[in-house]
């Protein structure tokens, strides 16, 4: 895939923005990483301390969207508050771009996963270039998987990885 530099890359639905992160969303970000309900399906808590995952993320905040892959803050547009964040990244285990998402606790079940990742969905296929998504989740996590089928996503045999290869119009 082609390598290109996205400067300002900012989506918007109804109710919410997808923009970069900034340094002002790392105390709800932190209170993401380290709620274990709430990374229980994404990877478990930070190993790291508070100081050092904020080195990171400050320097996640400074990095260009490039080479087909992004990361989204998903900010409420009324409330201006961090919800979480929804990405395209390669996956070299599912061997191609990945759709990603995260929620804080708090703005679960409330459609914003689904609203976020529809919009990543329609930005990697239109902006991207991507002809192909793969997503993966842990089957006990019904409400991911709920929103990937919505989003035409179709379980691979014998796997939990969903493939997402027409893209939505």
């Amino acid at each position: 895939m082609e390598q290109f530099f996205v400067p300002n890359t900012r989506i918007e639905t109804d109710r919410l923005v997808l923009r970069r992160h900034e340094p002002a969303d790392f105390d709800r970000f932190w209170s993401y990483v380290t709620d274990p309900v709430a990374k229980r399906y994404t990877g478990g808590v930070t190993r790291l301390s508070k100081i050092e995952r904020k080195a990171v993320f400050e320097q996640d905040c400074a990095l260009p969207f490039i080479g087909g892959e992004a990361e989204f803050a998903v900010v409420s547009k009324s409330e201006r508050t961090y919800l979480g964040y929804c990405g395209i990244r390669h996956s070299s285990e599912l061997g191609g771009a990945e759709l990603f998402y995260g929620f804080c606790r708090d703005s679960w079940h409330k459609g914003y996963g689904a609203e976020s990742a529809a919009a990543v969905v329609r930005y990697a296929f239109e902006t991207l270039g991507h002809s192909r998504l793969y997503a993966s989740c842990e089957a006990e996590n019904t409400a991911s998987l709920s929103i990937l089928r919505r989003l035409g996503f179709s379980q691979l045999p014998k796997d939990t990885t969903l493939d997402c290869g027409v893209p939505l119009r």
